[in-house]
């Protein structure tokens, strides 16, 4: 079935590497960048907001918080002596 959409334009400036290294992301995912954009703003209208969660935290900071969420394999100890004992191993 043909898409009879009228399409508009969207001009955006971006750093030319930018947008060398989110081409080859979406390459990777089988898609060009416009339909990766496309797909970014119908999920951010479906959602009445953007489609990710701006954060100022360090990129250590949100890995260590994405592992406590898997706390479950996470290991623990009894006493702080277990523990190190572990470390030292």
């Amino acid at each position: 079935m043909a898409n009879d959409k009228k399409a508009t334009h969207l001009t955006v400036r971006i750093d030319p590497e930018l947008k060398k290294a989110a081409t080859a992301v979406v390459n990777e995912l089988g898609m060009d960048l416009n339909t990766a954009i496309t797909i970014f703003l119908t999920q951010m209208v479906r959602d009445r907001g953007l489609p990710f969660t701006p954060t100022t935290l360090p990129i250590e900071t949100r890995l260590a918080l994405r592992e406590a969420d898997l706390s479950e394999r996470l290991r623990t100890y009894r006493t702080t002596d277990e523990m190190w004992r572990d470390l030292d191993d």
